[in-house]
């Protein structure tokens, strides 16, 4: 076939590497089998039932940079979740006035809930040079932001949650249930909320299909495949190496946080509901954007990364018709045909099964998005694979090193400690026209009034509002 002698070295090293194909061909198929069934048994089992008094509290993170239009409807289902003990720990990055009285708004509304407000950072630069060292030594922004909350927070279990989530009402139950005896961290499998915009069906159909399916097989077959968007962690697991502190080099923080937390001897449990995306900006290009530095922090972590062009629908496609027309002179279109078939009817299936219920588009529409997701993928690939090391990240450039090792480009001089400042709790029942003093003696001998603690932080201001409400199930 094609003037080749098959007798010859050449055609037994083409026949040996065809069945190697066929069995990186069988393993995608296993992936997609594994996939489908363990998606069905996390994301469709019925749920353990616990009695709620007895479940540990939960200190919630919430790291935020900016404010888009859903930000509020997000942030509002934190405070309605159905667990009895938990407190909602805010990190502006910045002072934004805006930010700020969306917080001050919420936490006005729910006073039950109990939540503390942090500005900036610790007050990294009023210690000893040692303590100041280790701060600046920080590069990632998400790190250095929770920094301050971490400190404070109370209860032995915390939850990183991106700013962009919301929460289903028994979504923290669920992820503590699966907080086993044995289980260190809960991540949820990232996915996205319904929203409008063709944009919200490619990154639907990505995050429901393809991210799924590798997800959740990777995580069957026990590999470190954790998003920090949403993670449930021992702290305890985390005091034992520094806190997070130890991270604060690394880009990719949530994958070694859970690197950490298993080399201690603990599991990692992928939660029973997915992690809903509900950022008000999204777009094509955004989406893209995003994938290419998620494929720069792979690179960084692992080989195996300049493979997965490889277990893409049509390039899979092509090599399977391919190497069966050689192997056994099957027709090659027709195989590349059935597999393009059989991949996207598998697909959609992973994404009904991740959806958990009807999709918000056409069948067309998901075959429209799917397409443009798979060709995509091959941009993002060449973008990842030929681009510069570098990644845009929370309004900031980094070089990425060995690991996700960071470097920030372009870093301007810190500024001097700014003082301290206080920043006055919406729910205080004084008036504007009080003076400082007064409001300091009424905030310490009123027992419902908001304390106020004062921070000093490394940019603008850092301060702390804490409430002292008691919580309770809501």
């Amino acid at each position: 076939m094609l003037g080749i002698n098959h007798n010859s070295s050449l055609d037994m090293i083409l026949h040996v590497f065809g069945y190697v194909l066929i069995l990186g061909w069988a393993l995608l198929a296993t992936f997609h089998i594994l996939g489908l069934f363990y998606g069905l048994y996390k994301f469709h089992r019925k749920p353990l039932h616990s009695n709620l008094k007895e479940l540990p509290g939960v200190s919630i993170i919430k790291p935020l940079t900016g404010i888009d239009t859903n930000l509020y409807e997000n942030l509002k289902t934190f405070f309605n979740l159905q667990y009895p003990r938990y407190e909602i720990l805010f990190c502006v990055q910045e002072h934004d006035n805006e930010l700020i009285d969306l917080l001050e708004r919420l936490r006005e509304q729910y006073p039950h809930v109990e939540s503390q407000l942090f500005i900036g950072s610790l007050k990294l630069f009023s210690g000893d040079k040692s303590s100041k060292n280790a701060a600046m030594d920080i590069r990632n922004p998400k790190i250095f932001n929770m920094l301050p909350a971490y400190e404070k927070a109370q209860y032995p279990y915390i939850l990183i949650s991106d700013s962009g989530l919301m929460m289903q009402e028994n979504t923290l139950y669920d992820m503590v249930t699966c907080m086993t005896d044995t289980v260190g961290l809960v991540h949820q499998m990232p996915f996205t909320c319904d929203r409008k915009g063709f944009a919200a069906s490619v990154e639907k159909v990505y995050f429901g299909t393809q991210h799924a399916r590798m997800y959740m097989t990777i995580n069957l077959i026990g590999i470190n495949c954790v998003t920090g968007m949403s993670c449930l962690i021992r702290k305890e697991c985390i005091d034992r190496v520094g806190g997070l502190r130890a991270f604060g080099h690394y880009i990719a923080e949530d994958y070694y946080i859970a690197y950490e937390v298993a080399k201690q001897g603990w599991k990692l449990r992928v939660a029973s509901t997915p992690a809903q995306q509900n950022s008000g900006e999204y777009s094509v290009s955004t989406w893209t954007d995003r994938m290419i530095r998620w494929c720069k922090l792979r690179m960084r972590l692992s080989p195996l990364a300049y493979l997965e062009p490889l277990q893409e629908c049509f390039s899979s496609a092509i090599l399977a018709g391919v190497v069966t027309n050689y192997l056994f002179e099957w027709n090659a279109l027709v195989v590349a045909a059935c597999h393009i078939l059989i991949w996207f009817i598998l697909d959609y299936l992973m994404l009904r099964i991740t959806q958990g219920g009807a999709l918000p588009f056409s069948k067309f529409e998901f075959a429209i998005a799917w397409l443009v997701r798979e060709f995509s993928s091959f941009y993002i690939y060449f973008k990842a694979f030929t681009g510069s090391s570098t990644v845009k990240w929370r309004g900031k450039e980094y070089r990425l090193g060995s690991g996700t090792r960071a470097e920030e480009l372009f870093a301007s001089p810190l500024p001097p400690p700014a003082p301290s400042l206080l920043v006055e709790s919406s729910l205080s029942s004084m008036s504007s026209s009080s003076s400082s003093s007064s409001t300091s003696s009424s905030s310490s001998s009123s027992p419902s009034s908001n304390s106020i603690t004062p921070v000093a932080g490394p940019h603008i201001l850092s301060s702390s509002l804490s409430m002292k409400q008691p919580s309770q199930l809501v």
